[in-house]
């Protein structure tokens, strides 16, 4: 008997959005993914709370085809915040499995993101923007 596999397209983010290490209250963080496969794109926004937190719950999919069929899975993630009318990378990443915590292998997206800091490259996990993994 056949049947579709749950596809994780990007696992699920926790996050805190700090300024001189004090968390940012309304800070707008939009979570954006582009699937290939499929040619599947989706974008949700969230608003920082009171505590500069954020959260978006993982992003899945199901098919029958990709989960059979060999093929090298390719999942553009961006997370981008705006706040006070300026725009910061937070997370640039692209995502080659369907595993749920596969961005980084063993490690939950858990982030702190420093609107005080310049978009770098972290050649440890292959990513771009201001937010680190904590």
């Amino acid at each position: 008997m056949a049947f579709s596999k749950t596809l994780t397209l990007f696992s699920e983010v926790e996050g805190t959005v700090v300024m001189d290490g004090q968390p940012v209250a309304g800070v707008q963080v939009e979570q954006e993914h582009h699937w290939h496969w499929k040619d599947q794109r989706g974008t949700v926004t969230v608003t920082t709370d009171a505590q500069g937190r954020f959260r978006f719950p993982a992003v899945t999919a199901t098919s029958w085809t990709a989960g059979l069929l060999p093929h090298e899975p390719v999942i553009g993630q961006r997370i981008t915040l705006r706040y006070q009318g300026k725009t910061h990378k937070g997370w640039v990443m692209s995502k080659r499995n369907y595993d749920a915590q596969g961005e980084v292998p063993g490690r939950a997206l858990r982030f702190v993101c420093d609107l005080g800091d310049k978009a770098v490259a972290h050649p440890e996990t292959e990513t771009f923007g201001i937010c680190r993994l904590v």
